[in-house]
């Protein structure tokens, strides 16, 4: 487990979606995808310790406009309380 990954779920929920709001900011397309790729992977890999969680969140940082439109990381902090990504 990584120390984000051991906060209290409403204090993960709030990084999740600060996080989802710089991404969805994001108005340089293509340049600045490869960067929420890395970074998305990274935060939903340590706020939840799942790698399956940072595969999904880095494919979809990498996912230009429209296509990148979820707010991925905050789902993935969601399902992971759920259980959903054993």
């Amino acid at each position: 487990m990584t120390v984000l990954a051991d906060l209290p779920f409403p204090v993960k929920l709030l990084i999740a979606i600060g996080y989802d709001v710089l991404d969805a900011l994001n108005v340089i397309p293509l340049i600045g995808d490869f960067g929420e790729g890395i970074a998305g992977g990274s935060i939903a890999f340590l706020l939840t310790g799942n790698w399956k969680a940072g595969i999904i969140s880095a494919v979809d940082g990498f996912l230009t406009p429209p296509l990148d439109f979820l707010p991925t990381t905050t789902a993935i902090v969601i399902a992971d309380k759920l259980g959903w990504l054993e």
